[in-house]
């Protein structure tokens, strides 16, 4: 009855020691959103967060003169997997590699959003940026999603994170950093992570979704547009 009054159920609703409060909910057409706190991070606004931003993604890859059909990607904040679905199907046969720290996030992303029927998909339980020291490949994408509720890490916007992310990408490689912009605090938090994003990547381009900015970041100076 809750659905039909409220317009959505909660399926389940748990505290983690990682993320606090977790709940996962179903509208009336039977759409999925899981939720910490208040923000959504799998399902609802992030699905059309992550449609635009992959379009996106996909345009500037189509100015190369040799787009790569078969990628190496890496998420850092897997979630409940709506990213790496989404990137799945766009990308076809490419490889993904998505780092989750909460497992009560994986063991949820598992049960109410297919999360281990993503085809390619490597899903590592782990501290993103302890991970990064263990990574050897060399990626042509990442996306940097890390969020606990509304907090980025305060350890994402360190000058480390920012060189051992430079380690990991391909010559060619884009990086893609997610950050929340819809209050005047947010937005004034992500404009300075822009300029500290410059000082490290010779191009950057902003695009703002819903109620997000995304950051697309390269090596390579000669994308500029």
């Amino acid at each position: 009855m809750s659905k039909f009054f409220l317009g959505r159920e909660v399926l389940t609703k748990i505290n983690s020691p990682i993320n606090g409060e977790i709940r996962v909910c179903e509208d009336l057409f039977g759409r999925r959103e899981m939720l910490v706190g208040k923000i959504p991070q799998s399902g609802g606004l992030v699905s059309k967060l992550w449609k635009e931003g992959l379009r996106l993604i996909k345009k500037e890859e189509g100015k190369k003169q040799k787009p790569k059909k078969n990628k190496e990607c890496l998420i850092l904040g897997l979630g409940a997997g709506t990213l790496a679905k989404q990137m799945a199907q766009e990308f076809g046969g490419s490889r993904i590699v998505g780092i989750e720290k909460d497992p009560q996030v994986i063991r949820l992303g598992r049960k109410y959003f297919a999360l281990g029927e993503i085809p390619n998909l490597k899903i590592v339980i782990d501290d993103a940026f302890e991970n990064l020291k263990k990574q050897k490949t060399k990626f042509d994408l990442i996306i940097v999603d890390l969020y606990f509720g509304q907090e980025f890490p305060p350890e994402a916007e360190s000058n480390k994170f920012f060189k051992d992310i430079l380690k990991l990408i391909g010559p060619d490689g884009l990086v893609v950093f997610n950050r929340l912009y819809f209050n005047q605090e947010q937005r004034d938090q992500a404009d300075e992570f822009v300029r500290q994003v410059a000082e490290f990547f010779p191009w950057v381009k902003t695009k703002r979704l819903v109620t997000n900015l995304l950051i697309l970041a390269s090596i390579e100076a000669k994308n500029k547009v």
